[in-house]
């Protein structure tokens, strides 16, 4: 899939520019997927995207800018497939995180990232809208429970969110640094945790709201 804006088919809506940084976008996205981080030059990108080193750095400042840009790119890209496998979910939290396991290994840099990365790129990885998105919906979701008397409301929701974001994280950490994938029990337990905490799984009419 092309990292362009529009149609994924449709480059002819984007300037010479903008066509230019999205070939450059996917050469990183490709080398830094298979080599990693250390040994992958700028010249190397910029020969992947047939250009200079001196011609690359009008559209990215230095390996690191590329670094970020490819693995936000990649991320997205795994977070719109999630996104369309479970848009009709019944279980939009368990279908997210299989979907997430499964769907790393797929994306080769997003997943080198969470097995190899740092501590930085791991934050790059909790702010991007897979987690910072479904925080924000699971916050409403417990302050709702909260309003109907479901949970008690002497906690945060905002905060018992973040809670559960961060479990889910870790699990999935853990699972793709552990070679796990294949060990889908794991993820129902987690979330048949989660779920026991938050007063059971979602209802009919919580999902169709």
């Amino acid at each position: 899939m092309p990292l362009v804006k529009g149609s994924p088919n449709d480059r002819s809506a984007l300037t010479k520019g903008e066509r230019t940084r999205a070939r450059l976008l996917q050469a990183a996205v490709d080398r830094f997927g298979s080599q990693g981080y250390r040994a992958t030059a700028v010249s190397q990108l910029s020969r992947d995207a047939g250009l200079t080193p001196a011609a690359s750095y009008a559209y990215f400042d230095d390996k690191e800018a590329f670094w970020k840009a490819a693995v936000g790119a990649d991320l997205d890209r795994l977070g719109a497939e999630i996104a369309r496998g479970v848009a009709f979910s019944e279980r939009p939290v368990v279908d997210s995180m299989v979907a997430l396991v499964t769907g790393l290994q797929r994306h080769a840099l997003a997943r080198r990232v969470m097995v190899e990365g740092s501590p930085a790129d791991l934050q790059l990885v909790l702010q991007h809208p897979i987690f910072a998105t479904a925080t924000s919906l699971l916050a409403r979701g417990l302050a709702a429970r909260q309003a109907d008397g479901v949970l008690p409301t002497g906690a945060d929701a905002a905060q018992l969110a973040m809670g559960m974001e961060t479990i889910i994280f870790s699990l999935v950490l853990s699972v793709v640094r552990a070679g796990l994938e294949g060990e889908a029990a794991r993820i129902d337990a987690v979330v048949a945790l989660l779920q026991a905490a938050a007063g059971g799984p979602p209802t009919a009419a919580e999902r169709s709201r």
